[in-house]
């Protein structure tokens, strides 16, 4: 499935993520998340490798700014609630 990575930020942000098994093993780490459609806010990834219960966090630069968990898929789409850091 894709875009199961999506956050709302501030628009023109250069954003990444890594994704961590719950046991901090690097699953995926650096992957760039793309602001589409343009100047919307909204930043979306699909990763290559996710599990249910894997933990997403967000970084611009090498500053985190949201974290989250992969909660698998639901009848409709997959699911990730991540919290900014403010």
């Amino acid at each position: 499935m894709a875009n199961e990575v999506n956050f709302g930020y501030p628009t023109g942000a250069t954003l990444t993520y890594g994704i961590y098994t719950s046991a901090g093993v690097e699953r995926e780490l650096g992957t760039s998340l793309t602001e589409t459609p343009a100047s919307s806010g909204l930043y979306l990834g699909t990763p290559t490798a996710i599990s249910k219960g894997n933990q997403v966090v967000v970084k611009e630069g090498s500053v985190v700014v949201g974290h989250g968990e992969y909660n698998g898929k639901t009848m409709t789409h997959d699911s990730i609630k991540i919290v900014r850091n403010d």
